[in-house]
């Protein structure tokens, strides 16, 4: 599991993208990037740990900045030759104060499992560390819906290390709004199309339209965030910054699928389920403790129209365009989905 930490000119001359902007002092940044465990296997639906990666990759894309990773000793991951590795323990504040020391952001990038018990110590060495912005592990869903926050415990875990940041009043926090992992999530079956076995369950009743965007985009998104000048960044502060891909519907998502792999629906085996019924049984399922129900009503919560999975009426065009100014390049599903299930 890791942190890194970027040393990022906000402002500069970038002649490649032909960009320019005033010269401005560097803003240092940790990356802390929670990987597996040596000898385990994660599967975490929806794990904000699988945006580390394409954050980092897309960091170092940028040319500007430099990352060192805090990564537990027992950590597998590895990360390109450019990254300097400091291997600690994670739930020791006081080692995470004294790394977070003199930096202007701190990303934190964790797997569900530990989304509290690593959250919280880093949330409070970054206060004691004194550093400005801190980026939760969010990456996904808008965290000011109440509905939302009220049916998933997932997201009222958000909210407690938000509520925690708040509470110490010392950093400001950032959250990246990009909706579930489009591709992630249709290979693990949760938008209820199960794309290997070409079955589909729709959720009558849930026809609301939902926001989402890749993995890889997710990780460019935070990136471009990160590289913004600080009179953009700071208008942020306890905000969300909304950058969504892409706006549909479940029904349309399964037309996406089929068109990605070239099938109809005469290929597919095709449920439908009323959504009250859906929750019910998800919720029975809850107090059996399923570790796959929870995820499976996220979703499921999502579509239904007025629960928060829709939010592109948050999206600011003109600054969702500085980030494209930037280099955060626009991704379509079709060839989202073609990677994905091909």
């Amino acid at each position: 599991m890791s942190s890194a930490r970027m040393v990022i000119p906000r402002i500069r001359a970038d002649l490649r993208r032909g960009i320019t902007m005033p010269d401005s002092e560097y803003r240092p940044i940790s990356f802390y990037h929670v990987g597996p465990n040596a000898g385990t296997k994660n599967c975490n639906p929806g794990s904000s740990g699988h945006v580390g990666r394409p954050t980092v990759e897309a960091l170092l894309a940028q040319g500007i900045h430099t990352i060192t990773a805090i990564q537990r000793i027992e950590a597998t991951s590895t990360f390109p030759p450019e990254v300097v590795i400091k291997p600690d323990d994670l739930k020791d504040e006081s080692f995470l104060t004294s790394a977070f020391q003199g930096q202007d952001v701190v990303v934190l990038v964790l797997p569900l499992p530990e989304l509290v018990t690593l959250q919280e110590p880093a949330v409070r060495a970054v206060a004691k560390a004194g550093v400005p912005y801190i980026l939760p592990a969010e990456f996904g869903p808008d965290p000011f819906v109440t509905r939302l926050i009220e049916e998933n415990q997932l997201l009222q875990d958000k909210k407690k290390i938000r509520d925690l940041n708040e509470e110490l009043g010392v950093s400001s926090w950032i959250s990246v709004v990009v909706g579930s992992f489009l591709d992630m999530n249709i290979i693990s079956g949760l938008w209820g199309i199960d794309v290997e076995n070409r079955k589909a369950t729709i959720w009558t009743g849930a026809v609301g339209k939902i926001n989402t965007s890749s993995v890889a985009q997710t990780g460019q998104a935070t990136a471009a965030v990160l590289s913004l000048p600080e009179q953009d960044l700071s208008r942020y502060k306890n905000k969300a910054f909304y950058v969504p891909s892409f706006h549909l519907t479940q029904k349309e998502l399964l037309q996406a699928a089929q068109k990605a792999t070239g099938t109809a629906n005469q290929d597919w085996e095709i449920d439908y389920q009323d959504v009250n019924d859906a929750l019910k049984d998800c919720n029975d399922k809850i107090q059996q403790k399923d570790a796959t129900a929870p995820f499976v009503k996220f979703f499921l919560t999502h579509f239904r129209e007025g629960s928060g999975g829709d939010f592109e009426s948050k999206v600011d065009a003109s600054e969702v365009k500085k980030l494209h100014e930037i280099g955060l390049q626009k991704e379509a599903v079709d060839d989202v989905l073609k990677r994905t299930v091909s």
